[in-house]
């Protein structure tokens, strides 16, 4: 037995909770470092395709080699390390796509509409906003299928909560989205298929499908709109 195991339980838990935090400190300096030398050492930004613009906002461990990645974490291939609510490095309608999964629902219902219009702003008119969210109807049908059982969808409705950045804070579906969109400014609302052309494939949520007793059940709703 060791000497872990024979402390007082009370004791362990009062460890874990600081080495917890000691853990986070040391990630947020991690973190802190790469963007440091990231500001001395650029990610070389890609050559577009035929000229055009291409943000992958929110990119994460996703590398596409036709776009700009924009990541708040500092991964190899994030060409800026930032917040992607607010783009300045960007002139207006500057931008031919903007491709976002599972990012909006980040920022708060009551941010929501500003961060699209930023998004709105970069781009040029008969630019495609391409976004992938948690869709609120798909969720509450399963929710409704499996016995009402919040557990079974909270990881997708509330965020999966396993670091501070990683918490959803608005619901959305085709209703509000669409809305949002119209009201400032953009058309053609529709919905888009992964997979159906080069700028439509990731390996991402877009694509994620959730199983529960064997059965798989889509939970994104992929919606796109013009400038």
């Amino acid at each position: 037995m060791n000497l872990i195991s024979r402390l007082p339980v009370n004791f362990k838990n009062y460890l874990r909770t600081y080495w917890s935090a000691f853990d986070q400190l040391q990630l947020q300096f991690r973190i802190a470092f790469i963007k440091l030398k990231r500001r001395l050492i650029t990610v070389p930004i890609p050559a577009q395709a035929e000229g055009k613009l291409s943000l992958h906002l929110g990119c994460g461990a996703v590398d596409h080699k036709k776009f700009i990645n924009i990541d708040g974490y500092p991964f190899p291939h994030v060409h800026y390390v930032q917040s992607i609510d607010s783009l300045p490095q960007f002139d207006d309608a500057s931008v031919d796509l903007i491709y976002a999964s599972h990012c909006l629902e980040h920022f708060s219902y009551l941010r929501t509409k500003t961060v699209l219009d930023e998004w709105y702003r970069v781009l040029k008119k008969g630019a495609v906003l391409r976004l992938s969210v948690p869709d609120f109807d798909k969720l509450v049908e399963i929710y409704t299928i499996h016995h009402h059982d919040p557990d079974v969808i909270l990881p997708q409705l509330m965020g999966g909560q396993d670091n501070k950045y990683n918490y959803h804070l608005t619901a959305l579906n085709r209703v509000n989205l669409s809305r949002l969109l119209q009201t400032i400014g953009f058309a053609e609302i529709r919905e888009w298929q992964p997979g159906s052309g080069d700028l439509t494939t990731f390996d991402d949520f877009s694509i994620y499908k959730k199983e529960i007793a064997g059965k798989l059940y889509e939970i994104s709703l992929n919606i796109e709109a013009i400038k």
